[in-house]
């Protein structure tokens, strides 16, 4: 073949994808080795719809290469040739993630989130400037022989329009591709970041979050169904993973959120007893604002107060968005629907596994409205149920509980025989009283299981509401 342009000769073949082929090239002009993507043209369009396609794709790649970011594989220029765009590039010595996972396995949670914060740096740059990449996925995250991550195939992943423009044609991978997309939606910047997220799954676990053996039933998977459980991620990295991998682009986490627990994920747990403590609270408070974002609980800032902590909450928050849908399938091994009971108060019942377990949230705001109000009524609360657990035949008195909003104890709630039983936490943030109840039917007795179910669900409402 004669050389592209007259300059760029064509060497040998590094990789494919949907895309198209990427080649190593000379630059015969400047004497130095570049890559060059092939970009696939999707078949069946006629000749109006293929040089419209071929119009954007190289707009696209033109206004990529107008990025400067050390996190970005630089475009030095767009040729066409055989009726092809050929986009070249810097050549980044180095290995794909997708062919480091494939060669090494799922990678350690700090170092999947060090890449993800440079791949987030690209993509703020690249959205900052209007740019989408819209084929964010392991294949186009370089790893340089330095340990830098680097993303490329910007610009050049644009969907086509009108006929034949559905996401079964359109460029990027159907594996690492937004819901809204499969919906044929206008996508954006939180497309991107779930295309983000997607990848860190790939990377930390080893495997993509939705996996099928045919395009119909991976497009029903991202639309339909929850993420397959993260095993090896950390619990930061699963947090923040998870949070953008929501199917409504309105409640993913925003670029700064994703940064700072992407930041407390990358840190390396201390060996020691002490600090390795501080550093689970550091993860515990690097998440607050991520999981409440992830649980559609971002909208609950809109009716604070004053950010110093004096009465944040001026209305109390809708509970039936306190706890998702995977958080209530890990506390009561099912998700039944979120049903209001009244207002601030809201219950998840199963009944299908055999438990017979629920959950119930309730939120309560004082008649004084701010924070001292609500630690006097909490108080209230504790001296009721020590009073409580006084006259009960097989009563526990309520127990302080650490970690838990700025204040919290629980209580047992042991029933009779028939009845139901479990355990339940009360807890102080700022002005807001909080009560998360688990109840289930069997052994009335309350066993560590229960308090445990109760505590955890305390402590997932708490890192929600923030």
């Amino acid at each position: 073949m004669d050389p592209l342009a007259g300059r760029y000769r064509l060497a040998e073949p590094l990789g494919e994808g949907g895309g198209g082929t990427v080649w190593r090239a000379h630059d015969e002009l400047l004497n130095r080795e570049v890559a060059i993507k092939q970009v696939r043209v999707p078949p069946g369009l006629d000749d109006r719809q293929r040089a419209g396609f071929l119009g954007r794709a190289v707009d696209e790649a033109r206004a990529a290469g107008r990025l400067t970011h050390p996190g970005i594989v630089t475009i030095h220029d767009v040729v066409g040739h055989a009726g092809q765009p050929w986009i070249v590039m810097d050549l980044v010595p180095g290995r794909s993630l997708d062919k480091i996972i494939q060669a090494e396995g799922p990678l350690p949670s700090e170092r999947v989130a060090e890449i993800g914060l440079a791949v987030l740096d690209a993509l703020e740059a690249a959205h900052s400037r209007g740019i989408l990449h819209r084929d964010v996925k392991p294949a186009n995250v370089l790893i340089a022989p330095d340990g830098r991550a680097l993303l490329t195939d910007f610009g050049i992943a644009a969907p086509v329009g009108g006929a034949g423009g559905s996401w079964q044609s359109s460029a990027g991978s159907p594996t690492y591709m937004a819901p809204e997309r499969f919906r044929d939606e206008p996508d954006g910047p939180p497309s991107d970041l779930w295309s983000l997220g997607a990848t860190l799954y790939t990377a930390v676990e080893g495997e993509p979050p939705f996996q099928r053996g045919t395009a119909a039933a991976l497009a029903a998977a991202v639309l339909l169904h929850e993420p397959r459980p993260m095993t090896r991620a950390s619990r930061v990295l699963a947090w923040i993973v998870l949070a953008l991998l929501d199917k409504d682009p309105a409640r993913r986490p925003p670029p700064d959120v994703v940064r700072q627990a992407l930041r407390a994920a990358a840190a390396p747990p201390t060996p020691t007893a002490r600090p390795a403590r501080a550093w689970r609270l550091a993860a515990v408070a690097a998440l607050i604002v991520v999981a409440g974002l992830a649980a559609g609980l971002g909208a609950w800032l809109l009716v604070s107060g004053d950010q110093d902590g004096s009465a944040r909450f001026t209305a109390v928050p809708d509970a039936c968005r306190s706890l998702t849908e995977a958080q209530i399938r890990e506390l009561l091994g099912a998700a039944p629907r979120a049903e209001p009971a009244a207002e601030g108060r809201c219950e998840w019942d199963e009944h299908t596994t055999g438990r017979d377990g629920a959950i119930t949230v309730t939120y309560r705001l004082p008649a004084g409205g701010d924070d001292a109000a609500a630690s006097h009524d909490l108080a209230a609360e504790r001296a009721a149920r020590a009073a409580q657990a006084e006259g009960a035949e097989r009563g526990a008195a309520p127990r302080d509980r650490p970690g838990i909003g700025d204040e919290a104890f629980t209580f047992d709630s042991a029933g009779p025989a028939g009845g139901t039983t479990g355990a339940t936490v009360w807890f102080r943030l700022s002005n807001l009283i909080v009560e998360v109840a688990y109840r289930r039917a069997g052994d009335p007795s309350v066993t560590p299981a229960d308090r445990r179910t109760a505590e955890r669900a305390a402590e997932l409402v708490g890192i929600g509401l923030g």
